[in-house]
């Protein structure tokens, strides 16, 4: 139940009785709820749904608020004054005694490598009286102290001191903190954590990725002594709930977590920090597809508190937001260290053919850092071996029969693998069209470039970190540890390995390929790009030398190089916003996507055609034909989607209010719209 009323226009017979309550106090709190009213209305979505993201699986399937209680033991007044040699005679009931000389409280987790007979001993203790049994909600304790702070320098303190008078009037501000690679943007977060935290209040430290996680869950338990939580899919519905209702009762004063950590309920919130605000991840792509960034400041500002939001390469959305004076701007324009910014270089494959991926001019350059004793981070944005299987002969390639793609090469593990819907077989010896045996692999992805490296660097220690690599549970954190203490000589990765890692012996970054997003169908791909390569070429030079960033094109006059090797994100920032605006593009204008997918391929486009006759456009908004999707087949489907685009927000969403309201009460419209599955995407990021 989100809502009541004291009457109802429906008759008495229609109404159903309430059976049960299930909760005695509400599951959503008001603010919580309001969150979800907010969302469901700005991108239309069902309010159910919404409400259901903002609840563990355990509370959805009608658990406990309240997570189940944990037994622990510990030994009784009997119990330590007792002589042990009495339990000569019962050696498993011996060990448990042993044990409570090292732990005073023991929990189930001690004696997960025992046999299941330990829990008839620990029984057989209770019954003696030496042992005492506790039952309570599982607790969360921080680090004894905090050991690592460090002073700002003038541009940190110039930038905290800007945010700090939010914090001590304790109002809303939205704060973007523009900050090159390596200038210390996480200093000045824990800056303003410390004045929050100060208050006895709560703070919530959104992180595009998983893998950025345990880095910071580090940091912090080396500069605060509070109890923290993470939150990110990667917990198992128990540890979620757990953390869940650890920042809901105020337990954990520090909530770290990837974009659904924004539903957390909490006791007193006080401050939210949203790191690499411009990462893609922030947006969900399925469900509700709500944009993470934009719902933290929506909830910060109803919760009347700063929020920041940082980044080296902001979201242009954003950046404009700052320039027009609605966010507060605060920049750091040098490295913590002092250290210039990386050198970065072209190197025209027009001119230098590469080699599996790698020029002679790149070769040299791992040479030269490999001998200074510096790591090497090679970036190519393609896992697998091969992106193409060609036949020489028919000048066939080897295609998903699901997809509109190619099957892309694992060669150690045998396989040609779709990296859209996963279907995956066996490399065939001969061509599926001809039968000839002339197949040629075409292109480079990372397994290519490793097998390369490990050939022509035998010395060397090569890790390669992408989603092949990182499967299992741990093997991402284990991998990027490697490369943080040094333990590979060369790292070769996808975008995995680009987002705020501090690697600190990284001499030369190689970028292999960048070619492919230069031209683009998504008008949104020279910002990504351009964030991309900033991102990745931060990564060299972290410390005490200069680093040096290689970049491999086909294009070296491109504009866009040229912002990227002057390291000047404003003029470059400047020019897409003069474009967009000329467009009416976002920032400056607003976009809605409907999406439509069936297993028939006309289907889809007569949904969307249907739509677009029924669709009543308010002025100033405008409905495009339906297309099909750049990839139109993908899992067995055909796709097609269908723009709309406003002037202003309030007409694009009256707009599509009445549409989805004609779709729901019209039979013929309902039936059309049980035929396909269809998605409907306020503020798309993408037209993939």
């Amino acid at each position: 139940m989100v809502a009541q009323k004291e009457s109802s226009d429906l008759p008495q017979s229609r109404l159903k009785p309430i059976k049960e309550t299930l909760d005695q106090h509400a599951v959503l709190p008001p603010d919580l709820l309001l969150l979800a009213n907010w969302i469901s209305q700005y991108y239309l979505a069902p309010l159910g749904e919404v409400c259901d993201l903002m609840l563990p699986v355990v509370l959805r399937q009608g658990g406990d608020v309240a997570p189940p209680a944990v037994k622990s033991w510990q030994l009784t007044e009997l119990g330590r004054s007792s002589p042990a040699d009495e339990l000569n005679r019962a050696p498993l009931q011996l060990a448990i005694i042993k044990r409570f000389m090292q732990h005073q409280v023991l929990n189930a987790s001690h004696f997960k490598d025992e046999t299941s007979s330990w829990r008839q001993a620990l029984r057989a203790l209770i019954e003696k009286g030496w042992v005492s049994e506790h039952t309570a909600h599982p607790k969360l304790s921080g680090p004894a102290s905090n050991t690592n702070s460090i002073d700002l320098n003038t541009d940190q303190q110039t930038a905290f001191d800007a945010i700090r008078t939010s914090l001590e009037e304790q109002q809303f501000s939205c704060t973007l903190l523009h900050g090159v690679t390596g200038s210390g943007k996480t200093e000045v977060y824990f800056a303003a954590m410390e004045e929050v935290l100060s208050k006895q209040r709560q703070v919530l430290l959104l992180v595009p990725e998983i893998g950025l996680t345990p880095q910071l869950m580090d940091r912090i338990a080396a500069r605060f002594s509070v109890p923290v939580v993470s939150m990110h899919s990667a917990l198992n519905d128990r540890e979620r709930h757990i953390a869940w209702w650890h920042a809901a009762n105020g337990d954990a004063r520090i909530i770290v977590g990837t974009r659904s950590a924004i539903f957390s309920p909490f006791n007193d919130l006080g401050l939210i920090v949203v790191d690499e605000e411009h990462d893609a991840s922030y947006k969900q792509q399925d469900g509700v597809r709500y944009q993470a960034r934009d719902v933290a400041i929506f909830r910060a500002k109803k919760a009347d508190i700063p929020i920041i939001l940082g980044s080296a390469t902001p979201a242009l959305e954003t950046y404009a937001n700052a320039q027009s004076g609605k966010y507060q701007l605060c920049s750091l324009n040098r490295r913590a260290t002092d250290t210039a910014l990386p050198r970065v270089e072209l190197v025209d494959l027009n001119l230098q053919p590469s080699n599996d991926g790698l020029s002679p001019a790149l070769m040299e350059a791992i040479k030269g850092t490999l001998a200074n004793s510096q790591q090497v981070m090679l970036f190519l944005n393609r896992r697998g071996f091969a992106p193409v299987l060609y036949c020489a002969a028919c000048k066939q390639t080897a295609t998903c029969h699901r997809c509109d793609s190619h099957l892309t090469i694992h060669r150690r593990a045998n396989r040609m693998r779709c990296h859209h819907c996963g279907y995956e077989g066996r490399i065939t010896p001969q061509c599926d069209h001809c039968k000839a045996d002339e197949l040629v692999e075409v292109g480079d992805g990372t397994q290519r470039v490793e097998e390369a490296l490990t050939l022509r660097f035998p010395d060397a220690a090569v890790l390669r970190i992408d989603r092949d690599s990182t499967r299992r549970k741990g093997e991402l954190e284990a991998m990027l540890g490697q490369a943080r203490d040094g333990d590979a000589d060369i790292i070769v990765g996808t975008q995995l390995i680009t987002k705020g890692h501090d690697f600190p012996n990284i001499g030369l970054v190689g970028v292999l390929d960048v070619d492919q997003g230069l031209y683009s169908t998504d008008f949104r791909a020279p910002e990504h790009l351009f964030q991309q390569l900033v991102q990745v070429s931060g990564r060299a030079g972290r410390r005490d030398t200069v680093g040096r960033v290689v970049i491999q094109t086909r294009f070296p006059d491109h504009p866009l190089f040229e912002s990227v090797r002057s390291h000047d994100f404003n003029t470059f920032a400047q020019q897409l916003l003069t474009e967009r605006r000329a467009a009416d593009f976002p920032p400056f204008g607003y976009f809605a996507l409907i999406r439509a997918e069936s297993p028939h391929q006309a289907a889809a486009m007569q949904f969307l055609r249907r739509a677009k006759q029924d669709i009543q456009p308010q002025p100033g908004v405008m409905v495009l034909d339906a297309v099909p999707a750049p990839m139109e087949r993908r899992a067995g489907r055909y796709r097609a989607q269908l723009l709309i685009t406003a002037e202003q927000r309030s007409t694009l969403h009256t707009t599509l209010q009445h549409w989805l309201y004609h779709l729901s009460t019209d039979k013929d419209a309902k039936k059309r719209a049980s035929s396909v599955r269809w998605s409907l995407d306020i503020d798309p990021q993408d037209f993939y």
